[in-house]
């Protein structure tokens, strides 16, 4: 699919650094510090794309390490028609999905988990949003690959269905199908505490 399709402002790191397009540019010109700043400015980015899909474990710094090792040896061949970022999310999509060994689901008791984060201030909400995202991580370990990659781009990450597609190299049609059961396999678990399968859904946002 082509680079075109993507028209997501790029994920820029803080004001004041250094424009991507030109790191870019200079990085295809074997600039090494242009390099390094690009890895600086996106390593928690991606950090974070890897780990939605793997969940916590040993391998995740291997294959973020992969995924920036893979897309600065294919640097020339970047035109720009996509944004950065979308490009190296690709990249480590693909890398992490082609390393990583399917877990064998494991049923985790939800009864316990924690409430939902609320609006009140105060040190207990961030522990309870830790919790949250501890519950999350079982949640999506729960997931075929597929499926919780789709749902980790469109509803965690906020790409559109049809970026998401692109990304996958796969159909909408493929990619709604995934996000709607990966829904409804959350539901499904947490269907004994509705506040957090009414939490996650709110994570998500509408289709």
């Amino acid at each position: 699919m082509g680079e075109d399709r993507f028209t997501r402002v790029d994920r820029m790191p803080p004001s004041g650094q250094d424009d991507v397009s030109v790191l870019v540019a200079r990085a295809r010109l074997g600039d090494f510090d242009a390099c390094r700043r690009l890895f600086r400015s996106h390593l928690g980015f991606v950090h974070r794309v890897v780990y939605r899909l793997t969940g916590p474990g040993p391998d995740v710094e291997d294959f973020v390490q992969a995924s920036f090792v893979e897309a600065f040896r294919a640097l020339p061949s970047f035109r720009g028609e996509a944004l950065f970022t979308t490009w190296l999310t690709r990249i480590a999509v693909r890398v992490t999905m082609r390393s990583a060994r399917r877990r064998t689901g494991r049923h985790v008791p939800l009864e316990a988990a924690p409430e939902p984060a609320t609006d009140a201030p105060g040190p207990d909400r961030v522990v309870e949003a830790r919790q949250a995202l501890r519950l999350l991580d079982r949640l999506l370990d729960e997931m075929r690959p597929k499926r919780r990659a789709a749902f980790v781009l469109h509803v965690l990450e906020g790409y559109s269905m049809e970026e998401a597609a692109a990304i996958l190299n796969t159909s909408v049609a493929a990619v709604k199908v995934r996000v709607h059961d990966a829904r409804k396999q959350i539901e499904s678990r947490c269907k004994t505490r509705p506040d957090l399968a009414a939490w996650m859904t709110q994570r998500g946002g509408n289709s």
